[in-house]
């Protein structure tokens, strides 16, 4: 469908990266439609229809999903499309320095972005470095090296296009398209908005949301709600809480406790949540 003029279909990540919405089928009607092709009952209101959105993923009933699609060209350091790579259900086409000499664009993070090595994490950053400004200094000449050498190759010596990017660090910018259904996009942002995710996609992927949830204000709604700020529990995490809390919750408590009934928390999403508390044994069964 051609994008709503009226919407944001671009923004800016890091300083030089963008993220640019290109092309979207479907819409929030679409999940319901496609869940209701099985049972052969058309869709009704718009709040049955954010019923149907919300129950599909809170049970991760995700094939609906699958009928929607984004596709986002995408400017990015060559570090972060490595890890988007690892998405594959994805479709991607990316420019090729075979064919072309790449822009002269490099990530250069800000000193607040400089930081030690985690203690805790194995694969993040910790505490700010002091002599971050310096290291800055010094990446920034290094790039501007590299990229002298490599038009030198290009312009200069004719070197192969495909052999003068030898050296090219992570840190040059690329562009592609990634193109994927709405499940895929769900999973996508649910890895890289994680707080342990590395800083750089972190933004791409807080970009991408804003956009696309123009496009499907209830199904990310939905999608925040049970799968982005939910909280899972193991069933030794659930063993501990019991043991802390006892039965601390009564029946009347529950009750008073529950709001109004509506698309975005049902009488059915309240009595599954009651269901849960019982097999946690935090609420008696009556």
């Amino acid at each position: 469908m051609p994008l709503n003029p009226k919407l944001e279909s671009e923004k800016p990540v890091l300083d030089h990266g963008y993220v640019r919405l290109l092309d979207v089928m479907g819409d929030d009607s679409s999940p319901d439609s496609d869940a209701r092709i099985s049972t052969g009952v058309a869709a009704r209101s718009e709040d049955a229809q954010t019923t149907l959105v919300r129950f599909l993923l809170r049970h991760k009933h995700t094939t609906p999903f699958e009928g929607s699609v984004l596709k986002f060209e995408i400017r990015a350091p060559i570090m972060v499309i490595r890890e988007w790579h690892r998405h594959r259900t994805f479709s991607y086409n990316e420019e090729s320095g075979r064919y072309k000499q790449l822009d002269p664009l490099y990530y250069t993070p800000t000193p607040e972005r400089v930081a030690y090595q985690a203690k805790s994490n194995h694969q993040g950053s910790g505490e700010q470095h002091p002599d971050a400004e310096r290291f800055i200094r010094e990446w920034s000449e290094e790039q501007q090296e590299f990229e002298a050498g490599y038009t030198e190759l290009i312009q200069t010596h004719n070197v192969a296009r495909e052999l003068a990017r030898l050296n090219m660090p992570v840190s040059h910018y690329s562009t592609f398209v990634a193109t994927g259904n709405l499940l895929n996009w769900f999973r996508f942002l649910q890895l890289r908005m994680d707080q342990n995710a590395q800083y750089e996609i972190r933004m791409y992927a807080n970009a991408i949301r804003e956009l696309a949830k123009q496009y499907f204000p209830r199904s990310f709604e939905a999608f925040n709600d049970y799968w982005l700020e939910a909280v899972s529990l193991s069933k030794r995490e659930a063993d501990l809480l019991r043991q802390m809390l006892g039965a601390a919750i009564s029946s009347d408590n529950f009750t008073k406790a529950q709001p109004a009934p509506g698309p975005s928390f049902t009488k059915r999403e309240s009595e599954e949540f009651r269901q849960k508390l019982i097999r946690m044994g935090l609420l008696s069964e009556q």
